[in-house]
């Protein structure tokens, strides 16, 4: 009886040891691990250690980089990101090997893609065309956005509009809310895709009455005007430099009727993004799910065209390509 129960003190008193010993996370590191797509592929542990090792004894965001860099590769997401939740400013960005081939200009990204200037343009062309360029959209007034949207939609439609261009071949992605609520009534009623996490789970995106709904809560209020025709034809201009944001704007119109999908496959950024704020200079925008469209097609990669037309960067709508493969699917006869 005298060594079953030093057995079990030894035993007990190993537990508790144990215990002790577990793993205690850095806060950064465990809203990473909380909420990562890719976190049963991930060593925690080890990935704590070296954060915590790179980053002790800093304050500064500038003395964190190394260590946040770290993070954000070991995570093996390529749509990871830190940014700053101030200004949203990008900190450290993904920058670890990205599996399949990635054709875009690190510099073409920066000076146009990003360019934090562009905004939202429409105009009429000709054969009655209504062209809308959709570009990336950064935190802000999503009703104001979106309402800058749904004008040149309202704008074009007043002038007898009915055959469209959807441009997002300089969409970097950023807020889908205005984007989709501004182009709600263009893309139709019901569901329009959404996301779907590790454990099955579906966040879906809908449209009732020309509102958007995003994970079934509104994303702001919105007139249910103009009224436009399932019939009426779409042609959405896609790049390589669509991504994120701009192809889950892509993915719903995925299904629509009379709609054909025109320039290059996007760029592959087709996850989900949290926007954690885990100080108040630090804001953890990780991968949690995968975008699926009204179909419920999850698009893994990046998203396919109907009619392939390689991307040119001009400054106007003269000669380009993609908009005359456009124009003339949108003024051929049914």
């Amino acid at each position: 009886m005298i060594i079953i129960a030093r057995i079990i003190i030894a035993f007990l008193l190993l537990n508790a040891c144990q215990a002790q010993e577990k793993t205690v996370f850095h806060p950064i590191v465990l809203k990473a691990k909380e909420t990562s797509l890719y976190t049963k592929n991930i060593n925690w542990e080890e990935v704590n250690k070296k954060f915590v090792n790179l980053t002790e004894g800093k304050e500064t965001v500038e003395d964190l980089k190394p260590g946040l860099q770290y993070l954000i590769n070991s995570l093996g997401d390529k749509h990871a990101q830190i940014r700053s939740p101030k200004d949203h400013s990008l900190i450290v960005y993904y920058t670890g090997e990205i599996k399949g081939e990635d054709n875009r200009e690190p510099e073409f990204i920066n000076t146009v893609i990003n360019d934090i200037t562009a905004t939202f343009s429409y105009q009429l062309l000709d054969n009655n065309i209504g062209y809308l360029k959709v570009v990336a959209i950064g935190p802000g007034d999503v009703k104001a956005q979106a309402d800058h949207i749904r004008s040149g939609l309202i704008a074009l439609k007043a002038k007898g509009v009915d055959k469209w261009i959807v441009d997002l071949r300089c969409n970097g992605g950023g807020n889908m809310e205005p984007m989709i609520s501004g182009l709600a009534p263009l893309i139709g009623e019901g569901d329009i895709g959404g996301s779907i996490d590790i454990e099955g789970n579906i966040s879906p995106l809908k449209i009732k009455n020309s509102e958007f709904y995003n994970y079934n809560r509104l994303a702001c209020s919105m007139p249910n005007v103009p009224k436009i025709k399932t019939s009426e034809r779409v042609a959405v201009l896609l790049s390589r430099y669509t991504v994120s944001s701009g192809e889950m704007t892509a993915i719903a119109f995925k299904g629509r009727e009379n709609t054909l999908f025109i320039g290059e496959p996007s760029g592959g950024y087709t996850t989900g993004n949290g926007y954690d704020m885990v100080s108040d200079d630090l804001a953890l925008i990780i991968s949690k799910s995968v975008f699926i469209d009204r179909n419920k097609k999850k698009y893994d990669g990046r998203v396919d065209v109907d009619v392939f037309s390689e991307f040119q960067h001009l400054k106007d709508l003269k000669n380009d390509h993609q908009i005359e493969k456009a124009t003339l699917w949108l003024t051929k006869e049914q």
